[in-house]
């Protein structure tokens, strides 16, 4: 490697040019994201008048002006030939000298286009142009020998490709083993040992009727609201055959279930921790546990610590998260259930085997399941103490499968690492410094002293908060320090913070421009 010459991309890349005077719109190229290939895009109809076409041939480089960061390039295929891209999607012919795949591998290994979105230009959607690769630098060794490096890449590619299947294959049984072990616990088969043992256990119909008397003090205590009466459920109902001392129920019968009310934007904050927390939606939940991010002085439909929180609208429909707060105040979006008697994490099993009938109930534009879709839910019921022990063998089981989950993902990352590895030390790594020259000057020439000091106590925060502490803020030190910045994942996390920026400029009106470019302040 150290014998290999370094020359710019630059003397190894021509833009092809050639426009398609018989436009296609059957055969359109796309370039995916995540370098996952080339691939015709699906058939829509021209705009009249504009868009020029060029035609593109198998076995050039192609890459995605806005996305080039974001893994989209790769070479043509074959069965693309002679098929068409905008000049947005630029496709080049490569140098005799160089083998088209060595470029490829240029931009894949260590994953070198992700950082090339500080060289991207624009304000709303940026792009790399092909003058801004052609100025980078890359080893380029005899053809003979990168024919070599390239059978070497190939090799490891196709043993690394076994192994993500195999990885994939147990990813997969890993989540059939969870279904499996949810659906055999409310069979009752997880505890058909144990019920062998306690023949002489009180039967469910029992357990019903004493949580039927529950809730009939609960409403003369005004503490719920009354409810209609279930219609039993009847034999041809049933959905399996359950053990003798269980029973058929509706889930209504069991559980107090109270829906969610949005609140005015003048009623909540995102910055002032005042009041009780705001649950809104399926942003809020993650790993089922709540993420507090909005508050209020108005609640008006407030769940408790320890209620189950279940999201009953938009595409989160179905994920849960335990309440861990004292209260708060829960969205439309969200539900809030409590069990009348029966452990609410036996509930919790219940709701988890029936997650895929809610999303395939949900319906509208915005998809949706109403009170009455978990309410009518038919439930198998055991009695109390078998409850119990449902729990903990699920638990213990479910245990054993985050175990196995965690092993396969520190596998999948070893996998992938491994790969990239491969790619460096056969490929070499040129060092090229990105730095978007023009922005540099123009920072230098207007603001030479712009100098931000981070600490524990200016980082990861909110964007008014941050402008409440430091006023005046360069655009980009608001986004390096607040909560949406992701060191190892910049290109995601601009776009969060942009979307943050659009919102509280827009429509909060919090945040405005100020008079020098570039910086942002309080209105």
């Amino acid at each position: 490697m150290k014998n290999w010459k370094k020359v710019k991309l630059g003397s190894l890349l021509s833009e092809s040019k050639i426009i398609s005077k018989t436009p296609n719109t059957n055969k359109r190229i796309t370039v995916k994201l995540n370098v996952s290939g080339i691939e015709k895009r699906p058939n829509t109809r021209d705009k009249k008048g504009a868009t020029r076409y060029y035609i593109r041939k198998a076995g050039q480089f192609i890459y995605g002006k806005q996305n080039l960061h974001k893994g989209a390039f790769g070479i043509i295929p074959k069965e693309l030939d002679n098929f068409e891209s905008s000049s947005d999607i630029p496709a080049f012919d490569v140098d005799n000298s160089c083998y088209p795949e060595w470029i490829f591998y240029f931009f894949k290994k260590n994953n070198f286009y992700l950082k090339l979105e500080r060289i991207a230009k624009g304000v709303g959607s940026q792009r790399i142009y092909p003058k801004q690769i052609y100025d980078l630098e890359i080893y380029l060794p005899p053809k003979e020998e990168q024919r070599k490096v390239l059978k070497e890449i190939k090799n490891a590619e196709t043993k690394n490709q076994k192994l993500l299947k195999e990885i994939q294959l147990q990813e997969d049984d890993i989540i059939r083993l969870r279904q499996s072990i949810i659906q055999e616990a409310i069979q009752g088969k997880l505890t058909k040992e144990w019920r062998n043992q306690h023949a002489n256990l009180e039967s469910a119909l029992e357990l019903l009727k004493s949580i039927k008397a529950r809730k009939q003090q609960l409403v003369k205590e005004k503490k719920i609201k009354n409810a209609k009466a279930f219609i039993k459920v009847t034999i041809d109902e049933a959905l399996f055959k359950i053990p003798r001392n269980w029973e058929w129920c509706k889930l209504g019968e069991i559980i107090n279930l109270k829906s969610g009310q949005d609140l005015k934007p003048s009623e909540y904050s995102d910055v002032n921790e005042i009041g009780l927390p705001y649950i809104t939606g399926a942003s809020n939940m993650l790993n089922e546990k709540i993420i507090i991010n909005r508050w209020t002085n108005a609640p008006r439909s407030i769940a408790f610590k320890g209620d189950l929180l279940i999201v009953c609208k938009g595409s989160g429909v179905g994920k849960m998260a335990w309440l861990e707060e004292d209260s708060a105040h829960i969205a439309r979006q969200i539900m809030s259930i409590q069990t009348i008697k029966s452990p609410l994490n036996y509930v919790k099993i219940l709701l988890d085997a029936n997650v895929k009938n809610f999303k395939k109930k949900a319906t509208g534009i915005i998809p949706g399941i109403s009170r009455q879709t978990v309410l009518e839910t038919i439930i198998p019921l055991p009695p109390f103490k078998e409850q119990d022990i449902i729990i903990q063998k699920v638990k213990a089981l479910l245990l054993k499968c985050d175990i196995m989950e965690q092993e396969v993902i520190t596998n999948r990352e070893s996998s992938e690492s491994l790969i990239l590895s491969v790619l460096n030390e056969l490929l070499g790594n040129e060092d090229n410094v990105l730095i978007n020259k023009k922005s540099i000057k123009k920072v230098k020439e207007s603001h030479p002293k712009r100098e931000i000091k981070y600490n524990s106590k200016t980082i990861n925060m909110k964007l008014v908060e941050l402008l409440k502490i430091n006023g005046k803020l360069h655009a980009e030190d608001l986004w390096r320090m607040s909560e949406y910045y992701d060191e190892s994942n910049e290109s995601d996390s601009i776009d969060e913070f942009y979307a943050e920026l659009k919102n509280q400029i827009e429509y909060k009106k919090k945040i405005k421009e100020a008079k020098e470019k570039g910086y942002l302040e309080l209105v």
